[in-house]
């Protein structure tokens, strides 16, 4: 009888720890925008959507840790997969989030970077500059602040601070017709070790366009 007991107890909290929410009988289409398949780590971890007809979540799950990330309400629950929490891409020891602020064009998303072992958020790196994928090298830049770029090595998930000239990207949205410092920094490219970023601005409505290049050392920052 004991062991009877025993295994039943195994099987419901197996079912427990594997139950998953991807229904809502009062919205049947919610099939249709929300994708409930997990997503699987190299070490074994998994994130995945799930649903009810109150809200969507994001589950992470390794062995017996599971635990939801991000949540959207009812009354936003037909913009999962478009509002917050979006794409995911894993790395070593972690996974980046894309997180869209808005749903829709064309405001610049922010990423955020969780350990794939825990499911703890590790850190908020800002919007989006460049993202480099190489096994390698992996790393971020993204914005943190308006005088402020973060390098962040996707292998160990150090962030490190790169400097900006605040009056020029301020002048600039002032003098031109954009909106988001993010698309001011194009051409981005190691070479021998020195991350090179070109940060076009103008110094005044009528002036030409001006290119500064900002140079930061990866090997000082491994």
């Amino acid at each position: 009888m004991k062991n009877l007991l025993t295994i039943v107890a195994v099987f419901f909290s197996i079912n427990w720890a594997f139950s998953q929410k991807c229904s809502c009988s009062e919205n049947p289409n919610l099939k249709k925008v929300i994708f409930c398949e997990p997503s699987r780590f190299k070490n074994n971890a998994k994130i995945y959507w799930e649903y009810d007809c109150n809200s969507s979540w994001i589950t992470f799950q390794k062995g017996n840790v599971k635990k939801k990330i991000f949540k959207l309400e009812k009354n936003l629950i037909e913009l999962t997969g478009r509002l917050g929490y979006r794409n995911w891409t894993e790395y070593k020891n972690s996974f980046l989030i894309e997180n869209s602020v808005i749903s829709g064009c064309c405001e610049p998303a922010k990423y955020i970077l969780y350990n794939k072992n825990t499911g703890e958020k590790i850190s908020e790196l800002g919007t989006v500059i460049s993202i480099n994928n190489s096994e390698a090298q992996p790393y971020t830049i993204t914005l943190k602040t308006n005088s402020e770029l973060l390098y962040t090595n996707l292998n160990n998930n150090k962030s490190y601070s790169i400097k900006i000239p605040h009056e020029k990207i301020k002048n600039t949205l002032e003098n031109t017709n954009e909106f988001h410092p993010e698309y001011l920094f194009e051409d981005f490219g190691i070479k021998n070790n020195i991350l090179s970023i070109h940060l076009r601005y103008k110094e005044s409505k009528n002036s030409n366009w001006k290119v500064e290049v900002i140079k930061f050392n990866i090997t000082k920052h491994p």
